[in-house]
């Protein structure tokens, strides 16, 4: 619950603190003296729009500061642990500073946070319910949260599976058709990878291939002079008489001097190698050719070579490396097909789920719509609606991630008359009576522990206004209760009764807030009934009145 909250600097307010009391509490007031100022500091702690107008006049920022008291809801205490926050606290204060540049300081429990968490703590603190959130009421989406509410953790949980499910749908869709933009793209970069991957392995290269190819075409291009010269040598080998001379010499020196025995061993070892070298070279001039043929054959093999580097790479690794690099690229479109494929199926699978829960959450609202239409009616009879039917009707509608149909409140203000959507034929005092209705049924189910009523009993009088109090008093006992109100019959069923009057000091308006009980109260209730012409009368009414509402 809100114990206190603190403003300063705010439009017309220097420095206030209120002190509120659980169950039910009422703000009232003349009119113009600053009642609503303090619903727009409230909505201003609780994330809502900051605007240059709202700081007072001569000051740079304003100040709005809430204390608050457990217990607290439990996503609340999980939204607190999850950003590091202590949940184990006695107390939550929550602040915000707004300066006319524009700039916000958000604050729990004295640690600087983000706007966004600022908002997302409050709104599961506070609820305000006001001219604005009355228009909210009229919105499609929010009468079908309504009544999902209504239904309970089960229906909530059930719409929570529909909206997941339609997301992987939205997901799976979305990739399809991205797929599908890509689809002619990948199958014409198949098809080439297949031509470029065909072509090289028709080729059958080898790693070395080409420095050998090289090689033997330079033996082809110089055949004869390649003959003309191993001839040669060989002729010079075969017919060196001096190397056999020496031969005879070394074996008549060994029969006069067996010590030069081992000079003549290196010298026949030389010679043996110089005729084994001249037979090699014999055998080389044999197999010498002259082979246009062959010729031909290696240029056009490395022709077609140069041709691949040019297109794949500048070595023949190069071009191997690029076609494994291809293969891996054309099994990764082979296995995306195929993947899409799955995809595909696993999208079908997501669709028929989506239905059956869809299915599944459209007969549960179906019987949902029902008990709610007839506990709306039932409390709009108690708030002095006696001929009033409220209709919960279900509309089909596209598939989406609310499910298979929306919701409208229609209303029959009088018998014999058509059903009408609410917006079109609720007056204010109508509108404001569906939202009480709504919020006492609602209440029991509510886990915001601070609710906010600015001005609901506009437009009401007489026993409509003394069953408002009476609802007002009953959601009190499941919540706190801060009613803004110029009903005396509405702060007289008050627990707690604080006014909010406007003075002038130094020549500036102020506003200021005090807390009513005892005479104090009765002055204020008998200002609320007859203004300022307050007699012996009045009091006595407004003593009546406090006894009449306890």
């Amino acid at each position: 619950m809100l114990r206190e909250l603190f403003v300063e600097n705010f439009a017309l307010i220097e420095r206030v603190t209120l002190s509120l009391a659980s169950g039910f509490n009422c703000l009232s007031g003349e009119t113009g003296a600053g009642k609503s100022l303090i619903v727009d500091a409230v909505s201003l702690l609780l994330g809502g729009r900051g605007k240059e107008q709202l700081i007072r006049s001569g000051e740079d920022k304003c100040l709005v500061e809430g204390v608050f008291l457990p217990p607290f809801p439990p996503e609340l205490l999980l939204l607190l642990a999850d950003t590091g926050l202590d949940a184990k606290v006695e107390e939550l204060i929550l602040s915000r500073e707004y300066s006319r540049a524009g700039r916000s300081i958000c604050r729990i429990n004295g640690r600087t946070v983000n706007l966004n968490l600022l908002r997302q703590a409050g709104c599961l603190l506070v609820n305000i319910h006001g001219q604005k959130e009355y228009a909210l009421l009229l919105q499609e989406e929010q009468q079908l949260h309504l009544l999902d509410s209504f239904g309970g953790s089960e229906l909530l949980a059930l719409r929570q599976e529909v909206a997941a499910s339609w997301l992987r749908i939205c997901r799976g869709r979305e990739e399809s058709q991205k797929h599908n933009r890509l689809q002619e793209e990948s199958r014409r970069r198949l098809d080439w990878l297949r031509f470029e991957l065909e072509e090289i392995d028709a080729a059958r290269l080898q790693t070395d291939e080409e420095v050998i190819l090289a090689e033997e075409r330079q033996v082809l291009l110089n055949s004869e002079h390649l003959q003309e010269e191993s001839a040669r040598l060989n002729q010079a080998l075969t017919n060196n008489q001096n190397l056999q001379a020496a031969y005879q010499s070394f074996r008549r020196l060994i029969a006069l001097d067996p010590g030069t025995t081992a000079l003549a061993e290196r010298f026949n070892s030389l010679y043996y190698e110089l005729e084994d070298i001249n037979r090699e070279i014999s055998h080389y001039l044999e197999n010498i050719t002259n082979n246009p043929r062959r010729l031909e054959e290696i240029e056009q093999r490395l022709a077609l070579i140069n041709q691949l580097r040019r297109k794949y790479g500048p070595t023949i690794p190069a071009i191997l490396a690029y076609a494994e690099k291809a293969a891996r690229e054309l099994e990764e479109l082979l296995n995306r097909d195929q993947s899409h494929e799955e995809a595909l199926a696993a999208l079908l699978a997501e669709e028929a789920n989506y239905q059956e829960l869809a299915a599944k959450l459209s007969s549960c609202r179906r019987e949902t719509s029902q008990k709610l239409s007839q506990a709306i009616t039932t409390e709009l009879k108690q708030l002095y609606l006696p001929h009033a039917l409220l209709e919960v009707s279900l509309i089909p509608c596209e598939a989406g991630r609310q499910g298979l149909e929306k919701a409208l409140f229609l209303i029959q203000a009088n018998p014999g008359e058509p059903a009408q959507p609410v917006s079109k034929v609720a007056s204010g005092g109508e509108l404001s009576r569906i939202v009480l209705a709504i919020k006492v049924i609602l209440a029991q189910l509510d886990q915001v522990p601070t609710l906010i009523f600015d001005e609901i009993d506009s437009g009401l009088g007489g026993r409509a206004l003394s069953a408002t109090a009476r609802r007002l008093q009953l959601i009190a006992g499941y919540t706190q209760v801060l009613c803004v109100s110029h009903a005396p019959l509405i702060a007289a069923a008050a627990t707690n009764h604080l006014s909010i009057y406007k003075e002038v000091q130094g020549g500036r308006s102020l506003v200021g807030t005090k807390r009513l009980e005892g005479e104090l109260r009765l002055q204020e209730l008998a200002r609320m009934i007859a203004g300022e012409q307050i007699t012996e009368a009045t009091l006595a009414q407004a003593a009546d009145l406090l006894k009449g509402e306890k």
